[in-house]
């Protein structure tokens, strides 16, 4: 279970990730319903490039500003599109690395993780400004979600160190100090970012797998990336699993739940030092505020 806010009022920042299609943006989205009928002002941001959010939600939640979530008080979304998101923020590297473009080339601003940088610059924001007592983020499937971590936090001081290792051609090519102080400020805030999501007191990563092999193993995968960025898994949520009580006769559901039983046993030993949280196979689909407040009962009850 989630923990309650610390003493200090400071905004908790909740993240859901997970190998694709295990539920994430469903149990983000029953997490930020919950918390903000809860009271609490809370926000829901997506990082993930599909529409889920906006599914759910039956509206569309834009991607350049939050959007008030209809019919739910205390409650916002941001759907941050890593393309549009790239956008802005090559727009905004323009401006600043024009000037190296003609010293180190046009790969300096052209690189493969664009992407993932520019995702990444937007959502530091939230995690510096927040405005609210929750923000929870639906991450993208693990892997880019990893590469969204990873990669960008260190490439201002990259960026930085080739221009001071150069720094008498930067002269030479008249490249302006202000150069120096924007590559500092952005290595700054990453690393301010990167110093709140390691710290437990006020994030809480926590991972989603269905009891199934390729997720069970993208789950420890997951646990041994985020480990060496220094950011703590603290709780696995394990979805659908089968309820007993519902098999009776049922051939298909008899084998179906004695294979989750195998997944299951496995998944508390490999995990054991990991909160688990088991959620059941819903017989509805969830895609609307009362379905969504469904599986936040089952997940959080009557209390955080």
């Amino acid at each position: 279970m989630i923990k309650q806010q610390n003493s200090e009022k400071e905004t908790q920042f909740l993240f859901f990730g997970g190998k694709g299609g295990v539920g994430k943006s469903t149990l983000a989205a029953a997490t930020a319903l919950w918390y903000a009928e809860q009271g609490y002002k809370t926000t829901i941001i997506s990082t993930d490039p599909t529409v889920s959010l906006s599914a759910l939600f039956n509206q569309t939640i834009h991607g350049h500003h939050k959007t008030t979530i209809n019919e739910v008080p205390n409650l916002c979304g941001l759907n941050i599109n890593p393309k549009d998101a790239k956008g802005l923020y090559q727009e905004r590297l323009n401006s600043m690395m024009g000037q190296m473009t003609g010293t180190f080339g046009k790969d300096v601003i052209s690189t493969p993780c664009m992407e993932e940088m520019a995702t990444f610059d937007q959502f530091v924001e939230h995690l510096q400004y927040p405005d609210s007592d929750i923000v929870v983020f639906d991450t993208a499937p693990t892997g880019k979600t990893l590469r969204e971590l990873a990669m960008p936090f260190d490439w201002a001081g990259f960026l930085k160190n080739q221009l001071t290792e150069g720094k008498e051609l930067a002269k030479i090519m008249e490249i302006d100090d202000d150069v120096f102080a924007d590559l500092e400020r952005d290595k700054k805030r990453f690393d301010d970012a990167m110093a709140i999501l390691k710290d437990p007191q006020r994030t809480n990563f926590q991972l989603i797998l269905l009891p199934e092999r390729l997720p069970i193993e993208e789950t420890q995968s997951a646990i041994e990336g985020l480990d060496l960025l220094g950011i703590p898994v603290q709780n696995l949520i394990v979805n659908q699993v089968i309820p007993q009580e519902v098999i009776m006769e049922n051939e298909f559901l008899k084998r179906r739940s004695g294979m989750q039983a195998g997944f299951l046993e496995e998944i508390n030993k490999r995990f054991q030092n990991k909160q688990l949280m088991m959620l059941p196979q819903l017989m509805q689909d969830v895609s609307t505020l009362e379905g969504l407040r469904v599986v936040g009962k089952l997940m959080y009850g009557g209390n955080v």
